[in-house]
């Protein structure tokens, strides 16, 4: 008997990785989740325990919250910007040089709920018009210039794009699907960091702090321009995300490295 894989995601572009999938044909009952928190028992009802996961309900609990995230960040020492949980704000003994920082829902997403925050009247402000501050976190804001999504497995990245802000974007100081487009790693504009091999190895890092086994790391990179020589880039991981948005190209490689991991579960 052989099981067709399940894909479960809360994202709709995933829909042609989904039927991709469909076609591989395991020995063992296997379930990917990218983003989907749906009980085993629910999906596969008659074999749950026989079943093997991609990405468990822990590892995806973990990156969808920011702080849960973060923590497991601190506890791997894993390079990202200091923050810290909004409602111990005003508690910090030694807070970091605060402004600008950007202020997190612990749930957002897609350029959603997130606000910069310039100065302290600003947060004041805000503060103000938000009551519950238990949902929300503050980290510090850098400004490097380049952002990088690196989609990683325990072995490696596996696929990548650089994210360019558009010519005409308004807003800049962080970049969205409204305001950016998706440079491949073959186009000359890509830049590949000198230190790409520590940011992958960082970004590895952050996908194991949070118990995933695949992921979607977006990473923030200093300019290497007008530089000079030696000079090595300082990065710092922003998160990591089980549910990436998916366009061809994505969808292919997803395809790709799935079906091996898979082939090598199967074969255990």
């Amino acid at each position: 008997m052989t099981f067709p894989i399940r894909l479960r995601s809360k994202n709709p572009s995933a829909a042609e990785l989904k039927a991709l999938l469909r076609i591989v044909r395991t020995n063992k009952p296997f379930v990917v989740r990218l983003g989907s928190r749906t009980p085993l028992e629910e999906i596969m009802p008659r074999m749950h325990s026989r079943t093997v996961e991609i990405n468990s309900i822990e590892g995806i609990t973990n990156s969808r919250n920011k702080i849960s995230m973060k923590d497991l960040f601190d506890e791997a020492e894993v390079k990202t910007a200091k923050w810290t949980p909004m409602i111990e704000l005003d508690g910090m003994e030694e807070p970091w040089d605060i402004f600008p920082s950007i202020i997190k829902h612990v749930g957002s997403h897609s350029g959603e709920g997130i606000f910069l925050m310039n100065n302290q009247e600003e947060l004041n402000q805000w503060r103000s018009e938000h009551a519950n501050l238990s949902s929300y976190m503050m980290e510090q804001y850098h400004s490097f210039s380049k952002e990088y999504r690196l989609h990683v497995t325990a072995e490696g990245c596996f696929y990548t794009c650089r994210k360019m802000l558009k010519a005409d974007a308004t807003e800049r100081w962080h970049r969205h699907d409204n305001n950016s487009v998706w440079i491949l790693e073959e186009n000359e504009l890509f830049e590949k960091p000198s230190n790409w091999d520590d940011v992958v190895a960082e970004c590895v890092k952050a996908l194991n702090a949070v118990g995933l086994q695949t992921g979607a790391c977006d990473v923030k990179i200093q300019s290497e321009k007008g530089k000079r020589a030696g000079f090595v880039p300082d990065f710092i991981v922003m998160e990591i995300n089980s549910a990436p948005s998916m366009g061809s190209g994505t969808t292919i490689k997803y395809a790709e490295q799935l079906t091996k991991m898979i082939r090598e579960y199967d074969q255990q």
